[in-house]
């Protein structure tokens, strides 16, 4: 009896509980908290939580010291704190939450950035995605492949191309699909949106309303620069030297008599800004999941904005809603249905630094000198299309986002694909400049070592002088105070340990014309290098003859096997190289790939997708082996793997099967039976190493290359070495670290293999160039 007593009490206590009105019970986040609308000046922090409160906001230049209060009496539930006087480019710390009760922040992670004054030619960087709202395991790779390609250089803009919030846009699918995926980046970074057809579904333009026009606190007044549209539909909004114009393809008009396109021809006119950059949802030109050619509201943004944009000196429009990749050519006037390239493409080349060059305008907003269009529809939700538009230099059907560096008159864009890999770039200079190719930003360069920095130039620049810095660039040290301007110099990485460094390439006449690293560089003793990735180039039999045990010796003549890179196999539709496919099967296929180390290796890490059995060998010495018992050729698999199974191991280094030189990594793939139906293979490698005394070697055998036409794995290259030719083949493709990698398209060219000092940004590069 004294028990069931016990227990009405807990079950009246708990209905006490819950019986407590919104009034006396404290919030909790429903939305953690982000930025809108920041200028120079001033911010908006915006949180939503899940009952009636008051609003504060405590802030100031440390975690430690919010001295500073903006708060609101009034009880609600979407909290949007306007902050002002401030001063531009300086970082502020926050909290907020309701009086006597933090809600978030008071952390190192909870601050925003006021922007630089308008006109300041600062260097920025900018995320750019579209289409990702659909909460997928895809969606979260994309934004870590973001956060891996940047590490601690954040971008400082998030440009959303519309799409946020899958199916329809309604208040759950923002909160579940948006801002619970990006806590990270949005409580930092302010986040500009255009409206995409599914926000659409539930929010009107016309009357503001909607879960899009809730979540969003936008400049209809002009307070973030630009003229005032009157309407959070459209917009513009200025960052340092760049003039942002934000268009709703969707639900406005889009006739050049409308309001929105009156409205941005006069915007055009107003600025004065160095570059200008417009984005929204429907792309003027696409094959991807859907067609410019054949739907309305696209075809209406090419014939309608585009010769205002054009006339306006537009240098960069970014879209989404076709789920691809894509990006055109410097390209003008190609406003027909349906588009025709001949006559519209101003540059046909690949704006690469390291291609055929950037992509060069006249300074100043200058008319129809060219445009690059973006469709960055690639986000998260599913990825389709012919990929074959006239205008596009550059298709891809995969998932990824793009980074947007702006520097003085400089403008680079990459797309990095959501597995890591950086399968585009491109270049655009206003005038005469300087563009860095390496490093760029993420490679970690050993001390003592030799690298090669490069560049591309644009305008006559006789000689350069090279610098580099190990504290971010707030002091320079001369590399050389003036050098020819051949693009490239060889640089002995000096003795220092930073994640801080940076490159600096400039006019010896004229400092004024430079360029520096985008982002910073490691420089270290002894650090992991990823010398083989996933999807790179190999040498390899597949045709049924047995090779004995020669092929396993570095000596061993492979100049008859054919190349391919990876993934290698049959069966699945997924391989980049597709291998014999016999019946009855071939019971194993060879794989041959050389690199050099200049180094005593103090670690080895494979990674070895497969399908059946593997056999991997460094110098002939056995180091891995999964489902294989007998390593003949003649010899099945002893198991059968999973669809591409993946392993993960470490080398035993005792004894070391790694000399100093040239390597060979050889691996046999074994099949399970004479009728298994698919069979893989790939490899990636990563060592590290106790780097010699820079002073000592004479670098003999540094820079071997690949086979012609393989873009092969050259590691090492201290003191004289490096200059062997590699990557001859027609579709190699000049990489930023300087070490030559397999592209879908691109000239060919000598490569310099570096050796341990050519880092290939660990994990970024997977199987395509940039």
């Amino acid at each position: 009896m004294k028990r069931r007593s016990s227990l009405w009490g807990f079950a009246a206590a708990l209905l006490a509980i819950t019986s407590l009105s919104s009034e006396t019970r404290a919030e909790v986040l429903e939305r953690a908290p982000y930025l809108q609308s920041t200028t120079h000046d001033s911010t908006t922090i915006v949180w939503t939580s899940d009952v009636g409160a008051a609003s504060e906001v405590r802030y100031g230049a440390s975690p430690d010291n919010l001295s500073q209060v903006a708060a609101a009496a009034a009880s609600v539930t979407q909290h949007e704190i306007k902050i002002s006087n401030l001063n531009p480019n300086t970082r502020y710390y926050y909290s907020v939450g309701s009086p006597g009760n933090v809600l978030a922040g008071g952390d190192a992670d909870h601050y925003f950035e006021t922007n630089p004054t308008v006109g300041a030619r600062k260097k920025f960087r900018t995320w750019i995605v579209g289409d990702s709202g659909n909460g997928s395991s895809r969606q979260r790779a994309v934004r870590d492949a973001m956060f891996s390609f940047v590490g601690a250089y954040r971008p400082h803009l998030y440009l959303h191309m519309g799409d946020i919030a899958y199916d329809t846009g309604t208040t759950s699918e923002f909160t579940n699909n948006f801002f619970g995926i990006y806590p990270t980046v949005l409580r930092n970074t302010t986040c500009w949106p255009t409206l995409g057809n599914h926000e659409g579904t539930n929010s009107d333009s016309g009357t503001q309303t909607g879960p899009y026009y809730t979540a969003y606190v936008l400049p209809k007044a002009g307070e973030a620069g630009g003229l005032p549209s009157g309407t959070e539909a459209y917009y513009s909004f200025d960052y340092a030297n760049v003039h942002f114009i934000v268009l709703d393809s969707h639900d406005s008009p889009r006739t050049p008599a409308g309001a929105m396109l009156t409205w941005m021809q006069a915007d055009l006119a107003a600025t004065n800004q160095e570059w200008i950059i417009a984005f929204w949802h429907h792309p003027p030109y696409t094959k991807g999941s859907h067609d410019s050619d054949t739907e309305g509201r696209l075809i209406d943004m090419r014939e309608y904005a585009l010769p205002i944009l054009e006339a306006g000196g537009v240098d960069l429009v970014l879209a989404g809603h076709s789920h691809i990749y894509e990006r055109s050519y410097l390209i003008d006037g190609a406003y027909d249905t349906p588009t025709m390239a001949p006559g519209h493409i101003v540059d046909s080349g690949d704006g690469k630094p390291l291609g055929n060059g950037p992509y060069v305008k006249s300074a100043g907003n200058v008319a129809h000198q060219g445009t690059v269009y973006v469709v960055a529809g690639h986000g998260g939700a599913s990825v389709s299309g012919s990929a074959d538009h006239p205008v596009m230099y550059f298709s891809e059907v995969d998932h990824g986002s793009c980074i947007l560096d702006i520097q003085e008159n400089r403008l680079s864009l990459v797309n990095i694909r959501w597995d890591g890999a950086l399968t585009d770039r491109f270049a655009l200079v206003k005038g005469t400049g300087i563009v860095i190719a390496a490093p760029d930003g993420g490679e970690t360069l050993q001390k003592g070592t030799t690298y090669d920095i490069q560049w591309a130039t644009v305008g006559s620049i006789p000689n350069v002088k090279i610098e580099y810095s190990i504290d971010d660039g707030k002091t320079y040290s001369t590399i050389v105070a003036s050098t020819p301007n051949t693009g490239t110099h060889a640089w002995t990485v000096p003795a220092v340990d930073t994640a801080k460094a940076l490159v600096r390439v400039s006019n010896a006449a004229n400092e004024a014309v430079f360029d520096e690293s985008n982002a910073g560089f490691t420089m270290a003793a002894s650090a992991p290098v990823e010398v083989i990735t996933l999807g790179s180039e190999w040498k390899y039999h597949d045709d049924g003859t047995d090779q004995g045990s020669a092929w396993l010796d570095v000596a061993f003549d492979d100049a008859a096997w054919k190349s391919g890179k990876g993934q290698f196999g049959y069966g699945e539709g997924d391989e980049a190289t597709t291998l014999i496919d016999e019946s009855p099967n071939h019971p194993s296929a060879y794989f041959r790939k050389k690199i050099v180390v200049n180094g005593d290796v103090t670690k080895a890490d494979l990674t070895v997708l497969h399908d059946d059995g593997v056999v991997v060998w460094v110098n002939g010495v056995q180091v891995f082996s999964e489902y294989v018992g007998d390593t003949s050729y003649g010899a099945f698999a002893s198991g059968q793997s999973q669809d591409n199974e993946v392993d993960n191991a470490s080398i035993s280094l005792a004894p070391n099967p790694f000399v100093m030189g040239e390597n060979v990594i050889a691996a046999m793939v074994k099949q399970i039976s004479q009728s298994s139906s698919d069979l893989s293979f790939d490899l990636s490698l990563t060592l590290t190493t106790a780097v010699p005394n820079a002073s000592s070697g004479s670098g003999a055998s540094g820079g071997a290359g690949g086979n012609p036409g393989t873009g092969g794995a050259g590691v090492g290259g201290n003191g004289q070495g490096g200059a062997n030719a590699g990557g001859n083949g027609p579709s190699g493709e000049t990489g930023t670290c300087g070490c030559r990698i397999v592209g879908e398209s691109g000239s060919a060219a000598v490569w310099s293999a570096l050796g341990f000092l050519c880092v290939a940004w660990l994990r970024r590069r997977r199987n395509a160039a940039i």
